[in-house]
């Protein structure tokens, strides 16, 4: 996103990714943390669930909970409604993805009160839903795939155990 802003963005909509260092820095700081701890919280909440068909690591759910609450924290406390301030941003749109994902995995953050409030009213962006429904419902049902082979796969397993019994 950091590219295509540079690349294409117009006086029209440099917010997005401003040119201003400082802040242009705030943008930054989001989405690292959006690439560097709530996406790593995510998934090594989920790997289990992914990769196997097994419930998430709950050992690991509080690492995804800090992340969340800190989120919270800073709408709380950020005048203009978005993440960095009055203005959208590339950040406030990556962080809006990685909630996605916790909506598509069915994972509810509803007790994060200004989080949902915020993410509500980005999901009103008239793009929302080309951009992202349709990555719910893929990741939906790949996870319903992934879990329906970890149970056919147990079931083999427990056959094959019963038989050499």
């Amino acid at each position: 996103m950091q590219y295509l802003c540079n690349k294409y963005c117009t006086e029209e909509n440099q917010h997005l990714y401003p040119k201003a260092p400082e802040e242009r820095g705030t943008v930054d700081r989001f989405l690292f943390f959006d690439m560097g701890t709530l996406t790593y919280a995510m998934k090594e909440y989920f790997r289990p669930r992914i990769y196997e068909g097994l419930p998430p690591d709950a050992e690991k759910e509080n690492l995804l909970k800090q992340s969340l609450d800190y989120l919270d924290g800073v709408l709380e406390t950020v005048e203009g409604g978005y993440i960095t301030g009055e203005k959208l941003t590339i950040a406030d749109l990556a962080i809006l993805a990685s909630l996605t994902e916790l909506d598509a995995m069915g994972y509810v953050y509803k007790y994060y009160g200004n989080l949902t409030r915020w993410a509500n009213r980005l999901r009103e962006l008239p793009y929302y839903k080309d951009c992202c429904v349709q990555g719910i419902e893929m990741t939906k049902a790949h996870m319903k795939q992934v879990e329906e082979d970890a149970k056919k796969q147990a079931e083999k397993e427990r056959k094959a155990s019963a038989g050499k019994k």
